[in-house]
């Protein structure tokens, strides 16, 4: 990447920057990201990850997100961390994936969701080398292990070992890889 580009990525990374975020070297995010009514603090870029355009990235309260070496990161992607939120090294995710580590609290009938607030967070990590196919979802508890692999429009509810292929609405178990 030429010195241009770098230049024009790094102007583009400011406010991210300035609300808390931490870049590592040649790490990026790219234009279109909410930066306006979100928290930002507590997010760790490590090395060589690029998070792509209109990305709504946040922290809640003390929520922590970090994002290891080498991973890279579609476009429209929501990842927002009450607690604590781990995506591993060289790890792929698509385009529209939502990584919510909690949820509304719709549980009290006696509120509308809007006012109903949020409900404590449940940490997530995501293992080294997993690619997440578009339109997932990572819920609230779930740990997947290395080298696992998420089918597009998947809704991941549970947590999954090493290697695992999963896909379905719930996320079931395809198969091994290994």
């Amino acid at each position: 990447m030429n010195i241009f580009f770098k230049i024009i990525l790094f102007i583009i990374s400011i406010p991210a920057r300035l609300k808390g975020m931490k870049f590592g070297v040649n790490s990026y995010i790219l234009p279109g990201y909410d930066v306006l009514f979100n928290q930002m603090k507590n997010i760790n870029l490590s090395n060589n990850v690029v998070i792509g355009r209109n990305a709504w990235i946040q922290t809640i309260e003390n929520g922590e997100i970090i994002i290891n070496n080498n991973t890279h990161i579609g476009r429209n992607v929501v990842i927002s961390s009450r607690g604590n939120i781990v995506i591993g090294n060289e790890c792929m995710i698509s385009y529209f994936v939502s990584i919510l580590d909690h949820n509304h609290d719709f549980y009290n009938i006696n509120k509308s969701p809007i006012f109903s607030g949020l409900t404590n967070p449940k940490n997530i990590s995501i293992g080294d080398k997993t690619f997440i196919g578009a339109h997932s979802f990572i819920m609230p508890g779930v740990k997947l292990g290395k080298n696992c692999v998420v089918g597009a429009n998947s809704v991941v509810t549970k947590s999954f070992e090493d290697y695992s292929i999963i896909a379905g609405n719930p996320a079931v178990l395809i198969k091994k890889i290994v």
